[in-house]
């Protein structure tokens, strides 16, 4: 990126923490929308009249790494700025994992595999065992298992974006016949699924920050709940209201009266594992009073 934007406020946290203004139009994601959740959110925030938390963002590139319904709900709004929180995307103490499904209902695990087979032409290999680091690495593209035995699902990609696709296709299929489907990290998944709680594991296609980075540049992204950013810090209720980010204002003046609003408030530091609004945090949280 030829131009990063300034960093008017500076949290020092576990890791830095640059609160700043840009244009919206200058941001970039990597996970595709969830319609009815932006309509929601458009409307809390214009009820709000204010944008309560900043989007976090890679710094050198400007991707979205959380904060993609409140950009696009911005938009919808007429904002044409956005308050954002730049994090070094390549510290890491920014960690990155993915989202497994979690598959409930009354199937056969091999009678489900053979009409994933039939249905989408799927080329599936079945094994005794598979490793999580497998999955994504090519021709294996995701991995489904009831815990008792697993299936290698092959397919001709060279990015994971492209095998994340096929997992879209899968998770559609998957609920046609009437599953229910949960979203869980590798661990808890497959802890389920020992537990006997879920009924079987879509194992998906482990991503890199690089993945992430080229994917959402290219103009492509992943689907929903592809990501699970660990960032180990975030501020919260910076509460800039719209007329801020809905006019043509130059961004320097936005920044300073950003700056003189920040300076302004007390900053509560609080350890990880609060509930905030409904929400836990596994991070640390600073608070903008």
């Amino acid at each position: 990126m030829s131009h990063r934007p300034s960093c008017p406020f500076v949290i020092e946290g576990p890791i830095k923490l640059k609160i700043s203004i840009v244009d919206i139009d200058r941001l970039h994601h990597h996970e595709e929308l969830v319609p009815g959740f932006l309509s929601q959110l458009a409307q809390e925030i214009e009820r709000d009249g204010y944008l309560k938390h900043p989007v976090i963002v890679d710094e050198r590139t400007l991707v979205v790494l959380d904060g993609t319904h409140r950009v696009e709900a911005l938009k919808t709004l007429g904002c044409k700025r956005v308050v954002v929180c730049l994090i070094d995307y390549e510290d890491p103490r920014v960690s990155l994992g993915c989202w497994y499904r979690t598959l409930k209902g009354s199937f056969s695990f091999q009678e489900l595999l053979g009409s994933l087979r039939e249905e989408l032409g799927l080329e599936i290999e079945f094994s005794d065992d598979l490793r999580p680091e497998e999955v994504g690495i090519p021709p294996v593209a995701l991995g489904l298992t009831d815990g008792k035995s697993y299936a290698r699902v092959l397919y001709d990609f060279e990015e994971k974006c492209k095998a994340w696709g096929l997992v879209k296709k899968v998770e559609t299929a998957l609920r046609r016949r009437g599953l229910e489907i949960g979203f869980e990290v590798e661990e808890d998944a497959l802890r389920k699924l020992v537990e006997g709680s879920v009924d079987a594991v879509l194992m998906t296609p482990r991503i890199t920050k690089r993945d992430v980075v080229k994917t959402a540049l290219s103009g492509r992204v992943f689907p929903h709940k592809t990501t699970r950013h660990v960032i180990p810090a975030r501020p919260l209720f910076v509460n800039v209201p719209l007329r801020m980010l809905r006019g043509d204002r130059p961004l320097e003046e936005l920044d300073a009266q950003l700056k003189r609003m920040l300076e302004a408030r007390r900053i509560v530091r609080l350890p990880p594992g609060r509930v905030i609004e409904g929400r836990r945090y596994e991070e640390e949280v600073f608070l903008l009073e």
